[in-house]
C-alpha cells in the first residue's frame, strides 16, 4: 500500500513538472522568435536618425546661425566687427532686391574677408571707399566705430598694437614742398616753380624703397647754382608709427650742368607727428645738412636746411608752412653772405588709395616768398606746385 502511494506520488509529480518545462521550453521559443523579429526595427530607428541628421545640416534651418560666418565675430577681418546673426536674413536680401546704395550680410562679410590682415590706414580707406558705394549700409554705425579705433591706431601714441605693426605700417609722413621728402617710399615726383620775373624750376624724380626703412632715388631739378642731375640714398634711422617719430639720414650726389661741377648733399632730418582730433594730425619736420660743391678752381661750402609744418585736419586736405634755406660764404667778417631764404605755404590733396595695389596720389599747390635774400635774388614771388604718385 505505501509503496502504491508512493508509486502515485511520484507519477504525479513527473506529469505536473512536465508542462511546466514544456511551457519553459516554449518560453524560451517565444523569447527567441522575439529577438528574431526585434532584429528588423533597429535599422529603421537608425534610418530614421540619419534623416534627422540630414534635416540638421540643412542650411535653411534655423540651426545653421549656431557656427557664425568668417569674420562676423571678430576673430578675422578687421577684429572688431560684429553681424547680429539674428538679422541675418534680413540683411542678407537678394542683390537684386537692394535699392542703390544698400548691402547686405553677404556683401559686408565679404569685406571682411577682404581687409583682413591689412595695415590700418589701408583698412580705414578701405572701409571708406565701402560706405561710400553703399551709404545706406545697414552695417554704417560699426563701420565708423572701426574707422576711430584704426584712426586712434594710427595718430595716438600708445595705439592699440594688435591694429598696428611698428615693424611694417607705413608712416605716411608729410611731403615738403621745396624741402628733401624725409620719408622712405616709392614714388613719383614732379613740380614746378614760376617766379617773377623770370624764374623757372622743373623738377622731376623717382624714388624706390628697397625696404621699409631705405629708398634710392633719381631725378633733375634747378637749384640756386643752376640746373642738377641727382639721385642718392634716404635710410630712416628711426621710423616708428607707434611714437610717430622718424629720423632720415640723405645721402645725395648731384652735378651742376652750367658749370659743370660736381657736388655731395648729406642731410638729416627729423620729423614727429602729433594727434589733432579724432581724424586729424600734425606733422613737424626739419632738416640741415652740408652742400659741398667742387668747382675746378675751389671747393664751395654750402648750408642747405628747412622746417616745415604741415596740418592734416582729415585725412583728404593738408594745408603747409614751410621755411627753406640755402646760403654760403657764411664766414665773411660783415656777415654779408650769399642766401636765398624763402617761406612758402598752401594746401595739399591726398587722393584715396588703391585697396589693391596700395598706390596713391597727392597734390600741392601754394607760393612762395623770399624773406631775406643776399646777392642771389633769383625771383620776388613764385606759384609753386607738385604732385606726388606714392607705388
Amino acid at each position: 500500500m505505501a509503496s502504491r502511494i508512493w508509486s502515485a506520488l511520484i507519477l504525479a509529480g513527473f506529469v505536473g513538472f512536465t508542462p511546466a518545462e514544456a511551457l519553459a521550453d516554449d518560453d524560451e521559443v517565444i523569447f527567441d522568435l522575439d529577438d528574431d523579429e526585434d532584429e528588423d526595427p533597429p535599422p529603421e530607428r537608425l534610418k530614421e536618425g540619419d534623416s534627422e541628421d540630414v534635416d540638421e545640416g540643412d542650411p535653411d534651418e534655423e540651426s545653421e546661425p549656431a557656427t557664425p560666418a568668417t569674420g562676423t565675430t571678430g576673430e578675422t577681418g578687421s577684429g572688431l566687427l560684429d553681424v547680429d546673426d539674428d538679422d541675418d536674413e534680413e540683411d542678407d536680401a537678394p542683390m537684386g532686391q537692394l535699392k542703390p546704395g544698400e548691402d547686405n550680410a553677404s556683401l559686408y562679410r565679404a569685406k571682411l574677408s577682404e581687409v583682413e590682415g591689412m595695415s590700418a590706414d589701408e583698412e580705414s580707406m578701405s572701409w571708406e571707399e565701402y560706405l561710400d558705394k553703399y551709404p545706406a549700409s545697414v552695417f554704417r554705425k560699426v563701420i565708423q566705430e572701426r574707422q576711430e579705433v584704426l584712426s586712434d591706431a594710427l595718430y595716438s601714441e600708445g595705439g592699440p598694437s594688435q591694429q598696428v605693426d611698428a615693424g611694417k605700417a607705413e608712416l605716411n609722413f608729410a611731403q615738403g614742398i621745396l624741402m628733401e621728402p624725409i620719408d622712405p617710399r616709392s614714388r613719383i615726383r614732379a613740380g614746378f616753380t614760376w617766379g617773377f620775373p623770370n624764374w623757372i624750376n622743373l623738377l622731376f624724380d623717382y624714388e624706390h624703397q628697397l625696404q621699409r626703412n631705405m629708398s634710392v632715388h633719381g631725378g633733375m631739378q634747378r637749384r640756386a647754382g643752376g640746373w642738377n642731375i641727382e639721385g642718392g640714398v634716404r635710410y630712416a634711422f628711426i621710423k616708428e608709427t607707434r611714437t610717430n617719430f622718424i629720423l632720415t639720414g640723405i645721402g645725395d650726389v648731384h652735378l651742376n650742368v652750367n658749370p659743370i661741377a660736381p657736388g655731395i648733399r648729406p642731410q638729416i632730418a627729423a620729423g614727429k607727428r602729433f594727434a589733432a582730433g579724432k581724424t586729424g594730425h600734425i606733422d613737424l619736420q626739419a632738416q640741415v645738412g652740408p652742400d659741398l660743391m667742387f668747382y675746378s678752381a675751389e671747393i664751395s661750402p654750402r648750408i642747405a636746411g628747412g622746417l616745415n609744418l604741415t596740418v592734416a585736419p582729415s585725412e583728404t586736405v593738408e594745408a603747409f608752412l614751410e621755411i627753406n634755406s640755402y646760403m654760403k660764404d657764411m664766414g665773411w667778417s660783415d656777415g654779408n653772405a650769399f642766401q636765398f631764404n624763402q617761406l612758402a605755404f598752401g594746401i595739399r590733396f591726398m587722393g584715396k588709395r588703391d585697396p589693391n595695389s596700395g598706390s596713391q596720389m597727392s597734390g600741392g599747390a601754394g607760393a612762395a616768398v623770399p624773406v631775406s635774400t643776399n646777392y642771389w635774388k633769383h625771383h620776388y614771388g613764385a606759384v609753386i606746385g607738385d604732385y606726388n604718385f606714392y607705388l
